[in-house]
């Protein structure tokens, strides 16, 4: 079977300035970040499925005797729910609460998801940032303009041929986003990502790092560059 090293999974805009539309953090952080995600959201999807498939009860306990670090989590991933809700684009979200790198308080991701096999989520997802007594909504990250779901079994690739990795045009900061690691892991697949400044980044195994392949090179690497210096044209 031949493989296809990139699909046709890219938004492109133009713009002679730019400045980061969302809070940023450090590349360390990032990946950190990404991680944790990914991790919190493999136990959270298990631990869900075995709770609810054997004491359906639960679906019904209110937060009443939960210790206090767990209540004030909760309450953060409510006043979250509740900032956003009408922002989500139409597709599920699961919701996931990190503690605020910078200091005191909450990240609270909205991460989407189809429900479908073969689909994720590249673009669409939403970090807000909540303070340390959960009441307040200190901003809200939009992680990408755009919804973008890439569907692997509609990727009009030739037959015969298999996806191995995804390219992505992001729009709102000059570094890959933590959700493109949470994305990568989940698909299994590493995602090139183009920023706005020019460079191009890997996202693969936990990392994002500026990936200067050329478009002439025999690698997944080249053919990410060579699609993105084609689309923008």
């Amino acid at each position: 079977m031949r493989t296809v090293l990139f699909v046709i999974a890219i938004l492109f805009s133009f713009g002679a300035a730019f400045a980061s539309e969302i809070r940023e953090f450090s590349v360390p952080t990032l990946e950190r970040l990404g991680n944790e995600l990914s991790h919190r959201d493999a136990i959270a999807e298990r631990a869900s499925e075995i709770v609810l498939r054997t004491q359906p009860a639960a679906r019904a306990l209110k937060a009443r005797g939960w210790p206090p670090n767990i209540a004030v989590r909760y309450k953060a991933r409510e006043t979250a729910f509740e900032a956003v809700k009408s922002r989500l684009f139409n597709i599920s979200y699961s919701f996931e609460v990190l503690n605020d790198p910078d200091g005191d308080g909450f990240l609270v991701y909205a991460l989407g998801s189809t429900g479908k096999a073969g689909q994720v989520v590249l673009g669409g997802h939403v970090r807000v940032s909540v303070s340390a007594d959960a009441s307040t909504v200190k901003r809200v990250d939009p992680l990408s303009r755009t919804l973008m779901i890439e569907d692997e079994k509609h990727t009009g690739l030739p037959k015969g041929t298999h996806l191995v990795a995804s390219n992505y045009n992001q729009i709102v900061s000059n570094k890959p986003v933590e959700t493109l690691i949470y994305t990568s892991r989940l698909s299994g697949r590493p995602i090139f990502v183009q920023t706005p400044d020019g460079k191009m980044w890997q996202v693969a195994n936990g990392r994002m790092f500026i990936d200067k392949s050329k478009p002439g090179s025999d690698s997944m690497g080249g053919a990410a560059r060579r699609a993105f210096n084609e689309n923008g044209r």
